[in-house]
């Protein structure tokens, strides 16, 4: 009695999954063996009720046979889109039409001879124990084979704490793998093995990506690149929407590796997105890469597309060789800015068109720029910006332009803290991250998410146009995407550029008049300039004869032809030689008289005195306070310096020294004139009306901002 009791008081000690594991193995191994013996009774049964009724038993073997090849049609899309081997198909396919078939039949003819009987039970035990060989021996033969990589990958580098659910291709060269992490395995322990998984998969550094899901840890997704189809590169399709405004749809600029397209939304706002986010803020973008990977191709191409569409302007900033980069392009820009000073004074100038169009905005009601609004988008192209980056006015642009409409490229090789003020870097939520010498420096331009999810663009130049771009409405599952930009040859885009200038927006008045004479002395073209063409000094003159009205488009054209200055004049041999006589003749005179012989003063010594000048002798005198009838008071003094400021101003001056004022305030009637100058001097930079200039020659000059009678200059 206690040996029974103590077997009857076991207790099952197996897990759920060990549980739900063994009734799958009943199911999948007893099943086939319960047809064959269970369904002849089903069958006979059948027979025998629908005999004796050759109609009902007509009509309920066609129903078998509807219903069983439905079945199986079931079954097979079933097997197709679960993407079921082939051979898993076969063995389905047969096992659905041999119970349709055994079914139909036995309806008919009835079970109960031993034909019919051993017929069933041959075919039913053959079926049966080829499924159980199946179950025991292919299916984990199978899982072996599938499993084997990623098996001797969790072995060797340590993944066996994540578990390969699914991997699918998209037929383009991508894998996408769901991973799952187990017993709190994370994501970034999986990260730190991509590089070891790169390498056993014989994959390139950079190929292998991953992200996680925003409300599962756990959830992670593998993107594998297996193959470059960005290799053979994709000619550019044209502009992507010609005639539109900047702000309805997105830009495209090249393919993703996977084929979709490269969007940029750079307004921040659209009114068709496609697909392409932007929440309403405008992300100024840095461009990096080294020499020769493509960064001015690109940029050539967002020039391009802004410059076919309207209600915008475009601005290029090169200091080193514009014609170079962008010659082809060049007449895309309102406005060029080619050299240092010029950079370094547009920068400041353009805190006060800031200013202007936020109070134009203001004005309307607007908290920031949106299409249709009378202003343009100003799109900024700063090639080289090593050039202009490290200065506090180009950090401060970078803070105020966005909400005004205005999006700033800085392209630049490496974007380090001696290349470009980090501060002015922290502006740039958006980054293009070309071929890099060391990959590593992506970090400089692209966000956390994008490096740490593996993107590492350590190819140098030997892909050029090949990148990795974030931000600018970029979804951020892509950030780790390569890219790569249209292929393109310049006269294409030149020609597009021509086309475009039948449909753009001209610059915004309120904006041409913040500028000022920087605005109306602006550099501008209206043709490219190709192989072949001009070299740009002489038939497209840098500054039209005739600035166009403010807030207008350009007016002067270049024809490519050179204007012909020589005149056809007949030449007096004989009265040219008269004259070259005559001339020769008065110079002997002048040198006789001014420059003495030598030996003039051989008699002079050192200790003899010399002769006090005469009294009709000029005297040098040093700058000094005028005389009491000159003088002036303190706010006419005052209002002749400011005077004169706008006069320098609407003359188009924009830089100059204190002593140019000295014989205005030398004349103010009071004691102290130059702590009265100091004074007014202060006054006018905390008005923005003049500023230091900071360039290495600039030392002690002022560079003029704006016309004193314009502003609030107290």
């Amino acid at each position: 009695m206690a040996r029974r009791a103590s077997q009857t008081s076991k207790i099952d000690t197996r897990t759920d999954e060990e549980k739900t594991s063994d009734r799958q193995l009943y199911f999948t191994y007893g099943s086939p063996w319960a047809i064959t013996f269970g369904a002849p009774i089903l069958v006979e049964t059948a027979h025998a009720v629908l005999a004796q009724q050759p109609t009902s038993l007509a009509l309920a073997a066609l129903a078998a046979a509807g219903v069983g090849a439905g079945l199986t049609k079931l079954v097979a899309r079933t097997d197709e889109v679960a993407k079921r081997d082939k051979d898993t198909r076969a063995l389905h396919l047969v096992n659905a039409t041999a119970i349709t078939a055994g079914t139909t039949l036995g309806t008919v003819v009835g079970l109960e001879s031993s034909a019919t009987i051993g017929g069933w039970m041959l075919a039913g035990i053959s079926l049966s124990i080829g499924n159980n060989l199946w179950s025991k021996f292919y299916k984990k033969g199978a899982a072996e084979k599938a499993g084997g990589k990623w098996g001797a990958l969790e072995k060797e580098i340590g993944l066996a704490k994540h578990e390969l659910k699914e991997a699918k291709s998209n037929g383009k060269g991508t894998v996408i793998a769901k991973v799952e992490g187990q017993n709190g395995a994370t994501a970034d322990e999986l990260a730190r093995r991509i590089p070891a998984l790169a390498s056993a998969l014989r994959l390139g550094q950079g190929r292998i990506t991953h992200t996680v899901d925003d409300d599962d840890s756990a959830d992670i997704t593998l993107r594998v690149q297996v193959a470059d189809l960005l290799k053979e590169g994709t000619r550019w399709p044209g502009p992507s929407a010609f005639g539109a405004g900047f702000g309805d749809v997105p830009i495209q600029i090249g393919r993703y590796e996977d084929g979709e397209t490269l969007k940029l939304n750079l307004p921040g706002v659209l009114t068709d997105p496609q697909e392409v986010a932007g929440g309403g803020n405008v992300e100024h973008c840095i461009a990096q890469g080294t020499n020769g990977a493509g960064k001015t191709v690109g940029n050539a191409l967002i020039v391009t597309e802004g410059a076919t569409r309207t209600e915008v302007s475009i601005i290029i900033i090169n200091c080193s060789k514009f014609m170079q980069d962008y010659g082809h392009v060049r007449h895309a820009a309102d406005m060029v800015i080619d050299t240092e000073a010029t950079a370094r004074r547009f920068f400041k100038q353009l805190h006060t068109v800031i200013k202007a169009r936020g109070d134009y905005l203001a004005a309307k009601g607007l908290s920031k720029w949106k299409p249709g609004c009378g202003l343009n988008f100003l799109l900024i192209i700063g090639e080289e910006a090593a050039d202009f980056a490290d200065g506090e006015a180009y950090a401060k642009v970078l803070r105020t332009l966005r909400s005004t409409g205005g999006w700033f490229l800085s392209s630049i090789q490496r974007a380090t803290h001696d290349q470009m003020d980090t501060t002015a870097r922290s502006n740039h939520p958006g980054g293009m991250a070309y071929g890099l010498t060391d990959g590593a420096e992506a970090q400089y331009i692209l966000p956390p998410e994008a490096i740490e999810a593996g993107a590492f663009p350590g190819w140098g130049n030997r892909k050029p146009g090949y990148l990795y771009a974030a931000g600018m409405g970029i979804a951020q599952e892509r950030w780790a995407v390569t890219a790569r930009t249209y292929d393109v040859d310049r006269p294409t885009l030149a020609a597009a550029v021509t086309a475009g200038l039948n449909v753009r927006t001209p610059m915004d008045a309120t904006t041409a008049e913040a500028f000022g004479p920087l605005w109306t002395n602006r550099t501008f073209y209206t043709t490219p300039l190709l192989e072949g063409d001009d070299n740009g000094t002489g038939a497209f003159p840098q500054k039209p004869a005739h600035p166009p009205t403010v807030g207008t488009a350009s007016q002067h054209t270049d024809t490519g032809e050179e204007e012909d200055d020589d005149m056809d004049i007949e030449v007096d041999e004989d009265l040219l030689a008269k004259e070259t006589e005559d001339l020769d003749e008065e110079l002997r005179r002048i040198l006789a008289e001014e420059d003495p012989e030598p030996g003039e003063y051989e008699d002079l010594d050192i200790d003899q005195e010399v002769a006090p000048p005469a009294d009709d002798s000029p005297v040098f005198e040093l700058p000094g306070l005028v005389a009491d009838t000159q003088r002036m008071a303190p706010d006419a003094c005052r209002d002749a310096i400011l005077a004169r400021l706008d006069q320098w101003y609407r003359e188009g001056k924009d830089n100059f020294e204190p002593k140019e004022l000295n014989d205005l305030w030398m004349a103010v009637d009071l004691a102290g004139q130059r702590s009265w100058w100091n004074r007014l001097k202060a006054q006018l930079l905390d008005d923005g009306v003049i500023s230091k200039d900071d360039s290495e020659d600039g030392y002690g000059r002022y560079d003029l901002l704006r016309s004193p009678l314009d502003g609030d200059a107290q």
